[in-house]
């Protein structure tokens, strides 16, 4: 794409400070996002993913610190501002959806008032111009507007969460992150949120990263995948030529988990965990867990790569990819993965 992306990461480092050490969360992590663009991150619990949604929004916790790298958006770089400029940008330029709508809502406060205290903290609304603000925002997400002063325990989960898109949407941003936005609710329901998400973004055109662990959400939903493994980005591409051609291990491990109606085989967990993030990692960080390392994989961190169609990847042996993919669908060939380590390293 030839427009300045409405959100540009590059070069990220992100580190928390313990008491044993530093913790190194993110690591040379690049993703861009355009205009109407759906972007979906995904990767196994703990790969960094929320922490770097949390540095996108500003929210890291106090021992949490970018050392590295830039957040642009459009000409603005977020690291770079202060506290007063960041609470400008969010929700106006930038607004998130978290997981837990129950968690995420004031029990105590009704519904309309927390919606319009968002929107107040950018611009002065009266009571009648609010009032036809959360009527037109919940009438946008399928919820009845005579429900607008209702407390969130009022609501069901669906329901809960179609108001914190509502919310999220106030103030016309233009790029909406969702953090797991459907963990909680049934597939029936999960279903009906993510259409009506692409629903309005059609509508309004805003930007959106999904952020998941399940790929085939990202697949049903996302133009763009970025897979995410301890901290970094290690493949990303179109959807269709990463389901096509996936040229990461991680990514075809990732798809191999997951069950396809009328694949007559069990899904494949891929053995092992993520490293420790607060030892020094050199080389590969899937390295200890895949069956094509080398003892090049244990030593140098693959650069990445780009492969021409828009995909790239951090993988010495992305060119062996699709001769893996094919011997990846035997659990033996993941079991195999650790024979060998201690000689290769």
């Amino acid at each position: 794409m030839d427009t300045l992306p409405v959100i540009n990461v590059s070069g990220l480092d992100v580190e928390y400070r313990t008491a044993t050490g530093p913790a190194r969360a993110l690591r040379d992590v690049e993703i861009a996002v355009h205009q109407g663009e759906r972007v979906g991150l995904v990767g196994e619990s703990g790969c960094g993913k929320s922490t770097l949604l949390r540095t996108v929004m500003g929210v890291l916790p106090p021992n949490g610190k970018a050392t590295g790298g830039s957040i642009r958006l459009g000409d603005d770089d977020l690291l770079m501002m202060s506290g007063k400029e960041r609470r400008r940008v969010s929700w106006a330029e930038i607004s998130m959806i978290p997981q837990s709508a129950l968690n995420a809502l004031n029990p105590v406060k009704r519904i309309d008032a927390q919606i319009l205290e968002a929107v107040r903290a950018h611009r002065k609304i009266g009571k009648r111009e609010g009032r036809d603000l959360v009527a037109r925002l919940f009438t946008m997400v399928g919820v009845d507007p005579a429900r607008a002063s209702d407390y969130p325990h009022q609501f069901s989960g669906g329901m809960r969460q179609r108001v914190l898109i509502a919310m999220s949407l106030a103030l016309s941003p233009r790029l909406i992150v969702a953090d797991e936005p459907t963990t909680a609710l049934d597939v029936v329901v999960q279903d009906q949120i993510f259409r009506q998400l692409r629903a309005l973004q059609e509508e309004r055109s805003f930007a959106m990263i999904l952020v998941t662990h399940d790929i085939a959400l990202v697949v049903e939903n996302c133009q763009r995948i970025c897979v995410m493994y301890a901290g970094m980005i290690v493949e990303t591409g179109a959807t269709g030529d990463i389901l096509a051609t996936p040229r990461h291990p991680y990514t075809i491990g990732l798809l191999n988990a997951v069950s396809v109606l009328g694949r007559n085989r069990e899904p494949i967990a891929i053995p092992g965990s993520p490293p420790n993030l607060f030892e020094k990692l050199d080389g590969c960080r899937f390295a200890p867990r895949c069956p094509l390392a080398s003892a090049r994989c244990h030593r140098e961190v693959p650069e990445n790569t780009d492969l021409g169609n828009g995909q790239h990847v951090r993988c010495h042996h992305h060119d062996q990819a699709e001769d893996f993919a094919r011997r990846a669908g035997s659990p033996e060939t993941w079991r195999q993965a650790h024979a060998g380590v201690d000689e290769l390293r």
